[in-house]
């Protein structure tokens, strides 16, 4: 289950600013006349007037009192926003004094082991999640070279980039797998280098990495290869991720390591 509680504070810090800007407006705004202003329409152009809140006395606003105009409903609007505001600050700070997610998500991984055996959690834990998540069986493809390259839990790639990917996601234990075949509604079964699991959020992201990207004909077919994706809802940035290199630009070891923080952690 997700724990929402840092956006929520990200949102209370929102609101903090905006009262804070408000209040800054509304203390320039003093000492306006305690009037309303009142609109209608005549003719498709738009009227106001200024009502006196006391004797009921209404007048009719001239052009050359649009400035006092502008500040009275500017004055109007912020009073009302800064109310809002305000209450939704008081029932955001008591809702997080409340908010406890992380003691649902813990519960069952602090029970004894024996009372965990009698029980199905409601919630898996992260580590029984990892697992059903790896248990998913596939055929690997074979591989027809005699380069080896392993990654440091023994997993065979094709590259030395992936390799370089590969060992980046294992030190930050992220769990992955390496061309599981997945299937696209035109292109068929495809393999992609990884689909790397982000454990937090609980989603999948499609990871290719294209390594000839001065190769005219190996960008193409990827290009294509992309677009596949994304006609079936893999999209770039939301679940799937993209990375590149050609001979004049190698990977980068610190953008793997950006784009893992970014999106699987």
């Amino acid at each position: 289950m997700e724990d929402f509680k840092d956006g929520l504070k990200l949102q209370l810090k929102e609101i903090d600013g905006l009262i804070n800007k408000s209040n800054k407006t509304l203390s320039r705004l003093e000492g306006l006349p305690d009037v309303k202003i009142l609109t209608s329409k005549s003719n498709g152009c738009h009227q106001y007037y200024f009502l006196d809140k006391e004797s009921g006395q209404r007048k009719y606003a001239k052009k050359e009192e649009i400035t006092i105009l502008k500040k009275l409903a500017q004055r109007d609007y912020e009073t009302v926003i800064n109310k809002k505001l305000c209450a939704n600050r008081k029932y955001l700070e008591k809702f997080l004094n409340h908010y406890d997610v992380e003691s649902i998500n813990q519960y069952y991984s602090r029970m004894s082991k024996a009372r965990q055996e009698l029980v199905v959690p409601l919630i898996e834990t992260d580590e029984l999640y990892i697992e059903n998540w790896k248990s998913q069986t596939y055929t690997p493809m074979p591989f027809l070279d005699d380069t080896e390259f392993y990654s440091n839990n023994g997993v065979r790639v094709r590259s030395k980039s992936e390799l370089i990917i590969a060992n980046l996601l294992e030190q930050y234990d992220v769990p992955y797998k390496y061309e599981m075949p997945l299937s696209l509604d035109e292109n068929g079964i495809v393999r992609p280098d990884f689909i790397a699991l982000n454990v937090r959020l609980r989603s999948e992201y499609v990871w290719e990495h294209l390594g000839m990207m001065d190769n005219e004909e190996y960008a193409n077919k990827n290009v294509a290869k992309v677009n596949s994706y994304i006609q079936n809802g893999f999209i770039p940035g939301k679940n799937m991720i993209l990375s590149f290199e050609s001979l004049r630009c190698p990977i980068s070891s610190q953008n793997i390591k950006k784009i893992i923080e970014s999106y699987l952690l």
